[in-house]
């Protein structure tokens, strides 16, 4: 098994930033340590989401199928300005992100059952902006919050590396913000 907490020197040429360690962004099973869980609730949706907009790529290249097109391709776009208006207003746009919810409720269900098969960064581009909105939606539920936030920044996290959308060293340079904040912790 790779652990997730396990360190190399790295010395980034292509992001411009010197770090001392490296850490193994791109191992994401449920087995291992998920350091962004200690993160602070807001700064663990802000990296949630910033995740997810890097990973729409995988999303929006993908060809749905025609029928899908007009009903789901630019649901997760749609989903995350909507998600960042009310981010900034304060909860004056609930209802709004209530209709994005149930609109990701047939798709995700398809999903799960099967029935809509799509390559595996593009589901996971997809479900990235479905638990954001799960735990924004759960205010009163810190832990499904937690859980909905952390699951988000996993599957970006896979759809990111699969998708070839950025290499492991932007990765690792674009969170090492949420990385030193979570030692903070």
């Amino acid at each position: 098994m790779i652990d997730n907490n396990s360190f190399e020197p790295l010395a980034s040429k292509n992001t411009g930033i010197n770090l001392k360690m490296k850490r193994n962004i791109f191992i994401t099973q449920e087995s291992e340590s998920s350091w962004w869980k200690s993160l602070q609730l807001n700064d663990m949706r802000e990296m949630a989401f910033m995740l997810s907009q890097k990973a729409l790529p995988a999303w929006n290249n993908f060809d749905l199928y025609e029928e899908l097109k007009k009903d789901i391709k630019s649901l997760p776009e749609k989903t995350l300005k909507e998600i960042e208006i009310f981010l900034q207003m304060e909860s004056s746009l609930e209802h709004k992100l209530n209709q994005h919810f149930l609109s990701f409720v047939t798709p995700v269900i398809q999903i799960q059952d099967g029935h809509l098969k799509l390559p595996f960064e593009v589901k996971q581009s997809f479900l990235s902006v479905f638990h954001i909105l799960k735990g924004v939606l759960s205010p009163k539920n810190e832990a499904a919050a937690i859980e909905a936030f952390s699951s988000s920044i996993k599957r970006s996290i896979d759809a990111i590396k699969i998708a070839k959308i950025m290499n492991p060293d932007e990765v690792l340079a674009l969170t090492n913000k949420y990385y030193q904040l979570s030692l903070q912790a």
